[in-house]
C-alpha cells in the first residue's frame, strides 16, 4: 500500500529538535520546542551569549552539530542562515526536514494567521493591519519579521497573530498556511542570497503554496514599475481566492475604495506617499476580507504613525532639512524614497551590497544634485552611475558621509538617507544604523 504524504500536512511530534543560530527566533523557538518536551540541541556560528533559553537545552559549536544532525527530527535555521550552510547540507543529506521558525510557530497557534510579504512596506502594513484589527476590538499579535519572533505567540490567546515574512523565513517553508495572506510588491533585493530575481520571487511564493479554496491571498491590482508578470505567477501559484488592493485615486480624493468599501483618509497627515497609500490599502482589505467595518478602519489610519526609521524628517539645520529612511535596505526602497521629493536631494547611499543594480536610482536624476556613496559598496555605486550624469563622492563611512554631504548642501536641500544596502558593515541592524544617523544630525551647529 503506497501512502501519500501531505507536504501541508502537521509537524512531527516532540523528538529531537536541532535550531541552528541563536538570534530571537532561534531563541524563541528553542524556547517553545522545550516547554513541549523535545530534545531541543542548539549552535550558533559564534559564541553569542543566547538569554533567555532553557536549562534544558544543549548548547554546541557548528562543528558537533554537523556530526549529530542525524539524531534530529527537525532543523530550525535562523533566517540569516543560508540554504548552503555545512549544518543544512548535512540535515538535507541525512534527510532530515528543515523548517522556519515562522511554520514551527504557526502549526501552534491559537487565532487566526494574516500573513504579509513583499521587498517594501512590510512592516508599517503589518502594524496597520495589527492596529485595525485591535480598534475593532480584537485581540491581537503582531510579528514575525518584524521582530517579536512569532513563537513569542505560542501558548497565548489572540483572536489574530498578524506576521510579517520575509524571503529569508519562506526559503524552507513548505506547511506555512495563513488564511489571509498578502504580497504587496516585488522589486530585486537579497540577490547575494537568492542568486536572482526568478529566485527571490520563488521564495517569496511560498507563503502561498499551501493555502486553500477557503483562504484568500491579496496581490496590488497594478504590479508596479518592476512588472515581470509576478501578479498573475502568484496568482496561479495558490488554491486561495485572489482579491486585489488599489490605492487609485486616495491622494486626491482622501479615500480608499473598493470590493464595496469606502474607508476615509484623515485630511492630513499620513498617509502621504504613494507607497504609504499601497500599505494601507493592502492592510484595509485584509481586514474586510475577516469582516472589520470601515469606522474601525479610519480611526486607526487616523491615528496610525510611520515607524521609526521609514522614511520621516529628523531636523532642518541651516535650511537644510535631514530625512532618515535608513529602512529603504535596497534599490527600490530608496527610489521609493526619493520620489517622495521634488527639490534638490542629496542622497546618503551605502553599506553592504545584496547584488541589487544601483544603477535604477539614476532614474531619480532630475532629484538628486549629489550621491555621497559610503562604506562597502560605495565602490559600486560610483561605477553603477558613472554614465548617469550625476555627481558621485566617496566616504568610508555614514558620519563622513554625512558631513560630507552638510558641507555640499545648501540652504532649501534635502540630505536623505535611503542606503539601498544592508547595514552590517558599520551597524547591527537598520535600527541602530537610523538612530546614528539622527544623533549625528542632532550634534550638528545650528547655524
Amino acid at each position: 500500500m503506497t501512502t501519500t504524504v501531505d507536504p501541508c500536512g502537521p509537524a512531527r511530534p516532540p523528538g529531537t529538535l536541532l535550531v541552528l543560530g541563536l538570534a530571537r527566533s532561534g531563541v524563541a523557538a528553542a524556547r517553545v520546542a522545550a516547554s513541549e518536551g523535545w530534545t531541543v540541541l542548539v549552535a550558533d556560528d559564534k559564541p553569542v551569549a543566547a538569554e533567555g533559553l532553557p536549562s534544558s537545552v544543549k548548547r554546541m559549536d557548528t562543528a558537533t552539530a554537523i556530526a549529530r544532525v542525524a539524531e534530529a527530527n527537525l532543523v530550525i535555521p535562523s533566517p540569516g542562515v543560508p540554504a548552503s550552510h555545512p549544518v543544512l547540507a548535512a540535515a538535507r543529506n541525512a534527510g532530515v526536514k528543515v523548517a522556519p521558525e515562522i511554520e514551527f510557530a504557526a502549526d501552534r497557534l491559537r487565532g487566526t494567521l494574516l500573513a504579509i510579504t513583499g521587498t517594501n512596506g512590510k512592516s508599517t502594513a503589518v502594524s496597520l493591519l495589527g492596529a485595525i484589527l485591535g480598534e475593532a476590538g480584537y485581540r491581537v499579535f503582531t510579528g514575525g519579521n518584524l521582530g517579536d519572533p512569532l513563537c513569542n505567540a505560542v501558548g497565548r490567546d489572540f483572536d489574530f497573530v498578524v506576521a510579517e515574512v520575509s524571503s529569508f523565513q519562506l526559503e524552507h517553508a513548505t506547511t506555512f498556511h495563513p488564511h489571509v495572506a498578502a504580497m504587496l510588491n516585488l522589486t530585486p533585493d537579497h540577490l547575494d542570497r537568492h542568486g536572482d530575481l526568478e529566485g527571490y520571487l520563488a521564495a517569496k511564493l511560498r507563503l502561498f503554496a499551501c493555502m486553500t479554496p477557503a483562504d484568500f491571498v491579496v496581490l496590488p491590482a497594478a504590479e508596479g514599475p518592476s512588472g515581470g508578470g509576478w501578479t498573475t505567477r502568484a496568482a496561479a501559484s495558490t488554491r486561495a481566492l485572489v482579491t486585489t488592493f488599489d490605492a487609485g485615486e486616495a491622494a486626491t480624493r482622501r479615500e480608499l475604495t473598493g470590493h464595496g468599501y469606502r474607508v476615509r483618509l484623515p485630511a492630513t497627515g499620513w498617509p502621504e506617499l504613494p507607497h504609504d497609500l499601497e500599505n494601507a490599502a493592502a492592510a484595509v482589505e485584509m481586514a474586510r476580507i475577516v469582516g472589520v467595518d470601515e469606522a474601525a478602519a479610519e480611526r486607526a489610519i487616523a491615528a496610525f504613525r510611520p515607524l521609526r526609521h521609514r522614511l520621516g524628517k529628523v531636523a532642518e539645520v541651516a535650511g537644510v532639512a535631514y530625512w532618515n529612511d535608513s529602512k529603504a535596505t535596497n534599490v527600490g526602497a530608496a527610489v521609493s524614497s526619493l520620489r517622495a521629493f521634488d527639490g534638490r536631494v542629496v542622497l546618503l547611499a551605502g553599506g553592504v551590497t545584496k547584488g541589487c543594480d544601483f544603477g535604477a536610482l539614476a532614474t531619480e536624476a532630475r532629484r538628486i544634485t549629489l550621491v555621497v556613496a559610503y562604506g562597502e559598496a560605495a565602490p559600486e555605486i560610483e561605477a553603477a552611475l558613472a554614465g548617469s550624469g550625476m555627481r558621485v563622492v566617496r566616504e568610508a563611512g555614514l558620519k563622513a558621509a554625512l558631513e560630507r554631504a552638510a558641507g555640499e548642501a545648501r540652504p532649501g536641500d534635502t540630505v536623505l538617507l535611503a542606503p539601498a544596502c544592508a547595514s552590517f558593515d558599520e551597524f547591527r541592524d537598520y535600527v541602530d544604523r537610523g538612530a546614528s544617523f539622527e544623533r549625528w544630525v542632532a550634534e550638528m551647529p545650528s547655524a
